[in-house]
């Protein structure tokens, strides 16, 4: 289980009720970094309106939805990794060294449209490991 602790004055963090459950903690992080969508440049998108972000931060999150949108190339997958690295090096300081990688999926029909993410790195001093799928198969 996570609580919200504070850092410092109005500044929060998520820690696990268990200190040594590093994974909780990092894992709800990686996942409202990763899964709030962040707004997408207008060449994107073919309308104005359909941008989506937050209004208080149009930057915060990622965009990872309208990389969805496009099929699933060696270049979607390559544009997929380095999002993901840009946004949990600017999502909290809590998380360090991260490292990402796609994990191919071995899958005996040869199903090429998966795409598995893994995630390591520190959070709060501690070792994590997060696997992330990012398709629906």
């Amino acid at each position: 289980m996570l609580k919200l602790i504070q850092t410092a004055p109005c500044e929060f963090d998520l820690a696990p009720d268990d200190p040594a459950d590093a994974n909780t903690a990092a894992a709800t992080l990686v996942y409202a970094a990763l899964f709030t969508d962040a707004e997408a440049p207008l060449r994107r998108v073919g309308e104005q309106w359909d941008r989506r972000g937050w209004y208080k931060d149009p930057q915060a999150g990622s965009g990872l939805w309208h990389v969805r949108r496009q099929p699933l190339t060696a270049a979607a997958r390559l544009e997929t990794i380095a999002i993901i690295e840009r946004v949990l090096a600017r999502a909290t300081p809590a998380l360090q060294g991260i490292a990402v990688r796609e994990v191919i999926p071995t899958d005996p029909a040869g199903n090429i449209s998966r795409l598995l993410i893994e995630i390591t790195g520190l959070h709060n001093g501690r070792k994590f490991l997060v696997r992330v799928p990012l398709s629906d198969a």
